[in-house]
C-alpha cells in the first residue's frame, strides 16, 4: 500500500542516470499537472531511495505538495537496478540508444544476480524472483540463459543482448570521462554507433577527451554516425601508419605452439592474484566507498564467472 510522506528522501546518482531525462515542454506540463491535480502517482522507494519519480519528487518538495510513495522490497543494488531498467523499457518515448542501453543494463545486472545465487551468496533473495528469473542457477549456464531470456522477451536475440551489454559497460566508462557526453548519445543528439562507442572507451583518457570533442564539435552538438566513423578510423590508420608491418617469409614464421595461449594465460594470472592479495592487505573496506566496493564486486564476479566457465571447458575438452 502507497504511505504519505513529505519528508526528504534519498536520491542515488547511479539509480537516477537510468532514468531518461524529460524535455522541457515535458517536464512544464508535469508540473502544472501536479499544480493542479497533486502528485497522483506515488514514487516508487527502496530503502528511502527513489529508483522511479525523480521529477515528480523534486517538483513537490519545491513547491511543497503533498506525495505518496510505494515501497519497493530488494535484497541488493542489482535487483534495484535490474527493476529500475525494465521499468523504463515499458515507456515509449525512449530513444533506441537508451532502450539498448538499459538492456545492456538489465543484463549485466542480472548476471550477477545469477552468479550470487549460483555462488550461494544471495540464498535470502525472495523466493518468487528467484524461481521467475533463474529457475536453474548453475554458474556456468547463467549467461547463456539469460541473454536467451531477455533476448526473448525483448524480440531481440541472445547475440544483441551479449552486444547491448558491451555498449552498456563502455558507456558507463566514458561517464567517468565525459559524464557529459554519454547523456548526449543516449538521447541521440550525438550519434556514433555502438562498435564506435565501445572502440571509443578503450581508448587512453586523453585520446577520449580528444576524440569526443572532435566528433561533438558541430553546431548542432549532432554528427552523422558515417563522420563519427571516420574520426576513429583515421586513429586506427595513423596508429597502422606508425607502426608499420614487417615483411615475413614462410621462413621466420615460428612454429605453431598448440600450448601458446594456454601458457600465456599462465604467466599472466599471478599477477592477478597478487593485485588482489595486495588490495585485500593495503586498502581500508571500512573506508572506501560503497560505490567502489560496488564495482570491485561486479568485477570480482566477472572474473569468477569467466574463470569457471574455463574450468568446465578444459574439463570437457579433456
Amino acid at each position: 500500500m502507497a504511505e504519505h510522506y513529505t519528508y526528504k528522501l534519498k536520491i542515488d546518482e547511479d539509480f537516477k542516470r537510468l532514468i531518461p531525462p524529460l524535455s522541457s515542454e515535458e517536464l512544464f506540463q508535469l508540473e502544472q499537472n501536479i499544480i493542479r491535480d497533486g502528485c497522483r502517482e506515488p514514487l516508487c522507494v527502496w530503502k528511502h531511495t527513489i529508483l522511479d519519480g525523480h521529477n515528480r519528487y523534486e517538483i513537490c518538495s519545491r513547491l511543497e505538495i503533498p506525495f505518496h510513495i510505494h515501497r519497493m522490497n530488494f535484497k541488493s543494488r542489482e535487483e534495484a537496478t535490474s527493476w529500475i531498467c525494465n521499468n523504463q523499457l515499458g515507456r515509449r518515448n525512449i530513444t533506441e540508444e537508451t532502450r539498448r542501453y538499459l538492456i545492456g543494463k538489465r543484463y549485466e545486472m542480472e548476471k550477477l544476480l545469477g552468479a550470487h545465487n549460483a555462488a550461494g551468496t544471495n540464498q535470502h533473495s525472495r523466493k518468487e524472483v528467484r524461481d521467475k528469473m533463474y529457475p536453474e542457477p548453475h554458474f556456468d549456464e547463467n549467461s547463456s540463459r539469460t541473454r536467451e531470456r531477455l533476448g526473448e522477451e525483448y524480440n531481440i536475440s541472445p547475440t544483441s543482448v551479449r552486444k547491448y551489454g558491451k555498449y552498456t559497460k563502455a558507456l558507463d566508462t566514458l561517464s567517468e570521462i565525459l559524464p557529459e557526453f554519454v547523456p548526449k548519445v543516449l538521447s541521440g543528439q550525438t550519434k556514433i554507433s555502438q562498435e564506435n562507442v565501445i572502440e571509443l572507451s578503450q581508448l587512453p583518457q586523453q585520446e577520449v577527451l580528444r576524440v569526443a570533442n572532435r566528433i561533438s564539435n558541430d553546431s548542432n552538438n549532432s554528427i552523422a554516425y558515417s563522420d563519427a566513423r571516420t574520426v576513429l578510423s583515421k586513429r586506427a590508420r595513423s596508429r597502422k601508419r606508425k607502426l608499420p608491418m614487417p615483411t615475413v617469409t614462410v621462413k621466420d614464421m615460428p612454429a605453431y605452439d598448440p600450448d601458446a595461449e594456454i601458457s600465456s594465460l599462465t604467466l599472466t594470472i599471478p599477477s592477478w592474484i597478487s593485485s588482489i592479495e595486495r588490495t585485500h592487505t593495503l586498502a581500508n573496506l571500512n573506508k572506501t566507498s560503497s560505490k567502489a566496493r560496488f564495482k570491485l564486486e561486479k568485477q570480482l564476479l566477472e572474473l569468477k564467472d569467466t574463470i569457471i566457465i574455463m574450468l568446465v571447458i578444459l574439463k570437457e575438452e579433456v
